[in-house]
């Protein structure tokens, strides 16, 4: 679990919804949301919001990577520290399946680009 220092104000930034960075404050930016969210009023919306803003208009490689990791390590993290409904885990994966389809066409893309793996 990546740690955001107390000592800015990023942390309230991300909680107030500015885009995450980078995966590490993306992984920080959805545990917390699910944490304070999960008993009352879970939205995915939400963390969809959170994912395509981290992403952004043209995502590359390295922006799906990181959200891939980001989430399946958010997802481990919040079933060792919480004891939270394994569905709310879980909809995690779900997340990265949504952007499956997404990724196989920039990924597509880029064999036509570049060529593909010898």
């Amino acid at each position: 679990m990546p740690y955001i220092l107390t000592t800015d104000n990023r942390r309230q930034c991300l909680r107030n919804g500015e885009p995450a960075l980078n995966a590490g404050e993306l992984n920080y930016q959805i545990f917390y949301y699910i944490k304070h969210n999960y008993q009352t009023v879970f939205h995915k919306d939400t963390i969809k919001k959170f994912i395509d803003d981290f992403l952004g208009a043209r995502p590359n490689y390295q922006r799906y990577n990181d959200m891939t990791g980001a989430l399946i390590r958010c997802k481990k993290e919040l079933e060792r520290r919480l004891n939270i409904p394994e569905f709310v885990a879980d909809s995690l994966l779900e997340f990265m399946e949504y952007y499956d389809l997404e990724i196989a066409k920039y990924e597509d893309l880029k064999i036509l680009e570049n060529g593909d793996v010898e």
